[in-house]
């Protein structure tokens, strides 16, 4: 049975890739776009990508947010977050502020996390950092 996740949070998906379509090239899109088939190429968005389950991507993707419950080869660069759900399969690296990975995930790569300060979680820092902040207050 195929994983479900909350879109709510987001932008509503429009746009899908639906099983049984095969592209190359290019991808940019503004809006939210799920991803059921098969791409090669580059997807360059500043919305948010979610890879379904079954779908294969051979590429380096670069989003907002990236939601991945199906195949991706290629480096992956969000924004804001990368999210690699149950079953999910990742060969390349990761970069971006907050990743999380679901248990049963097959991750081959680097992972990377960049600091932005203003989504700094200090529910995640370290008991020095947390000194640090409370001494700057």
């Amino acid at each position: 049975m195929g994983k479900r996740t909350d879109f709510s949070k987001f932008d509503k998906i429009e746009t899908v890739l639906q099983p049984g379509t095969v592209l190359d090239g290019t991808l940019k899109f503004k809006k939210p776009l799920k991803i059921r088939g098969n791409f090669s190429g580059e997807i360059d968005s500043e919305a948010v990508l979610y890879v379904d389950e079954g779908a294969e991507i051979k590429a380096d993707i670069n989003a907002r947010i990236v939601i991945i419950s199906g195949r991706v080869t290629g480096n992956v660069t969000a924004s804001e977050r990368i999210e690699i759900l149950s079953g999910g399969k990742v060969r390349g690296d990761l970069i971006a502020s907050k990743v999380r990975i679901a248990d049963e995930v097959e991750f081959s790569g680097q992972c990377r996390m960049i600091k932005d300060p203003e989504t700094l979680d200090i529910f995640s820092a370290g008991v020095d950092k947390l000194k640090e902040i409370a001494r700057s207050i």
